[in-house]
């Protein structure tokens, strides 16, 4: 059974909930639209659903071509505009220090209003600085599955609450784990690297429909992978771009020798 993209997901918006596409190209930075913009304190800090689990039951939808951006809440209220940016800002996104600009008007102001506390979006100058590590996520739904059953605990366990770009059929559980340092062609001229496992944080303790802690994922996953990576609860991996391409889902998988 060969593997292939079961589905594509991205989130325009850092830490919103995902979107899923069809088909998305994926440059050297990554697809263009995912991450494309943060969401910040008062205090100029990155927020994620760490701190405001409320950022899981917002939408975001976004077009390059036209510059337009959208946010979907709950209850069937939409906010559409260009993003209007204002002072150039810098934000520190882990490690790394991202520059870009404040997205003034309507988009932070209705963001705001829904979490109650005072927040704007940033815009980053380029595509692709606001990823946990790399460009692309993969994960097996065979992995998915496998946590699954060892949780055993009643909660239905899918792909939003670990955020992956390709979630793949026909892997067995963490076979993925074995691409690590290999290029992966997918479809007819994407090419990836698979560069590392991913470590877990807090946002998979999350459900993805309320951003409310109801599973401990990190310590179940460290329960039966102990002894796999050296940074805490790996599932999934992260790759590099080496030849951009077309995604879509249905596209085949292939390990290169």
């Amino acid at each position: 059974m060969p593997v292939v993209i079961k589905s594509i997901h991205i989130a325009p918006v850092k830490s919103l909930a995902l979107i899923d596409p069809e088909s998305v190209y994926i440059g050297f930075s990554g697809i263009e639209e995912d991450r494309r913009f943060l969401v910040r304190n008062e205090a100029g800090a990155m927020v994620t659903q760490r701190q405001i689990g409320r950022l899981a039951q917002v939408t975001a939808d976004y077009h390059a071509a036209t510059e337009t951006l959208r946010l979907d809440f709950p209850g069937g209220e939409s906010v559409s505009a260009t993003p209007e940016l204002g002072d150039p800002v810098e934000m520190k996104v882990f490690r790394r220090v991202v520059k870009g600009w404040i997205v003034t008007g309507e988009l932070s102001e209705a963001l705001s209003h829904f979490c109650g506390a005072d927040l704007t979006l940033m815009k980053p100058e380029s595509a692709g600085v606001c990823q946990d590590a790399y460009p692309v996520s993969l994960l097996s739904q065979a992995s998915i599955e496998y946590l699954g059953n060892v949780a055993q605990n009643g909660i239905e366990l899918e792909y939003r609450r670990f955020r992956p770009n390709f979630l793949l059929n026909g892997c067995e559980p963490h076979e993925e784990d074995s691409w690590v340092g290999k290029e992966v062609a997918v479809g007819d001229n994407l090419r990836l690297r698979v560069e590392m496992l991913d470590p877990r944080c807090a946002i998979t303790t999350l459900n993805p429909d309320t951003g409310e802690r109801d599973m401990d994922t990190p310590r179940l996953i460290l329960g039966y992978r102990h002894n796999v990576g050296d940074s805490g609860a790996c599932f999934g991996v992260y790759s590099s771009v080496i030849t951009p391409g077309t995604a879509s889902v249905g596209d085949e998988i292939k390990v290169m020798a």
